[in-house]
């Protein structure tokens, strides 16, 4: 029983499904609000999960969701994403419904090239896996201004992308690779997994449609370059696409989920 003070503190409140599932309680106690003036406002100690607007929480009440919705709800996700029957899904690296031998070889291959240097090892947001590819899906809904939301972070991206280099040679071709670093990271991972498991990779950014003019821009480095000679980077989809193929599928919790997709973008920085 959580006592009624620690109340705003339960991010369970802004999900829809599996509310319990133990990956969301890693999730919580590592990304928080920490800062002096966080706790200054008494909103210190929250998950972003508990957030209207974390991307987070929506990936997880959208896809979760679908996941759990068997086959149609699959389908909703094949025909956004313009991609082949789902097999199996991975959030934040971990397949939560399969427990499949997938996660086990993307953590073995996160930790030994990332791993190779100090700071934050890249955590792919959401990884779809189907019977030709293998998807990861950059899912982003709030914008600071201009900047970038894929640039570098930290003293450990020059190192990292020596690393990257050495593995695929195409990467030293690319400037101006600081406001992409986390699109080469998918990059990396997408070519890296799929290698393994024999699939070809592809990396496709989920957007708030009212930022595609400002992130095209950025993205264009990516998708104009010898790193996408065979097509690994597709195209944007946008949560509003989202919307329109829920709009017309036969799921009969859409509007359950489309309710969470609208709330989240009402708040969307």
């Amino acid at each position: 029983m959580i006592p009624k003070n620690f109340k705003k503190h339960d991010y369970r409140g802004n999900l829809i499904v599996d509310k319990d599932n133990p990956i969301l309680i890693q999730k919580a106690w590592r990304d928080r609000f920490s800062g002096e003036g966080h706790w200054r406002e008494g909103y210190g100690g929250q998950a972003y999960l508990s957030r209207p607007n974390s991307e987070d929480a929506l990936t997880w009440n959208v896809f979760r969701t679908l996941q759990l919705s068997g086959e149609r709800g699959l389908r909703v996700i094949s025909d956004v994403f313009k991609i082949f029957e789902v097999d199996k899904m991975l959030f934040w690296g971990c397949d939560v419904e399969h427990h499949g031998e997938e996660q086990q070889l993307l953590n073995i291959l996160i930790r030994t090239i990332d791993g190779k240097h100090r700071g934050t090892m890249t955590e792919p947001d959401l990884v779809i896996i189907t019977g030709r590819e293998v998807v990861f899906v950059e899912c982003k809904l709030n914008q600071r201004g201009n900047t970038s939301p894929w640039k570098s972070k930290g003293k450990g991206a020059e190192k990292r992308m020596k690393t990257y280099a050495e593995e695929f040679p195409e990467i030293k071709s690319l400037p101006d690779w600081e406001v992409v670093y986390q699109l080469i990271r998918q990059y990396v991972f997408a070519k890296s997994l799929s290698k393994y498991l024999k699939k070809k990779p592809v990396v496709i950014p989920l957007i708030n449609e009212k930022h595609r003019e400002i992130l095209s821009d950025y993205y264009m480095k990516v998708k104009h370059s010898p790193l996408n000679k065979k097509e690994v980077f597709r195209n944007f989809v946008t949560w509003q696409d989202l919307l329109r193929i829920l709009s017309t599928s036969d799921l009969p919790n859409k509007s359950i989920i489309s309710a969470k997709i609208k709330e989240a973008l009402k708040y969307a920085r």
